[in-house]
């Protein structure tokens, strides 16, 4: 006997016409799916946002100013792949 072709979904995580979303794109709909999150929050009255005191702003700058100052801030965490030049010994 023959049978008909049997026609199945795609597996998870697979899609036939829409190409996988990128890391930044991922992290933008986490970081929307947050802020929905938190202004329901807000409308239901869980959660409530207020302004800084002086004190605390006072505080939290001081500890703020302590750290480094670093121009490039999103690399903090990362070596450098740049090796360093030794310098050649004097003859």
């Amino acid at each position: 006997m023959h049978r008909p072709p049997v026609l199945r979904a795609h597996p998870p995580g697979i899609t036939g016409c829409m190409p996988p979303k990128t890391q930044r794109e991922r992290e933008a709909e986490q970081r929307q799916l947050k802020l929905e999150r938190m202004q329901e929050q807000v409308d239901e009255g869980s959660l409530v946002i207020r302004k800084m005191t002086d004190e605390e702003r006072a505080r939290f700058e001081s500890a703020r100013r302590d750290l480094p100052q670093n121009t490039n801030a999103k690399r903090r965490g990362r070596p450098s792949r740049r090796r360093a030049v030794t310098p050649l010994p004097k003859t």
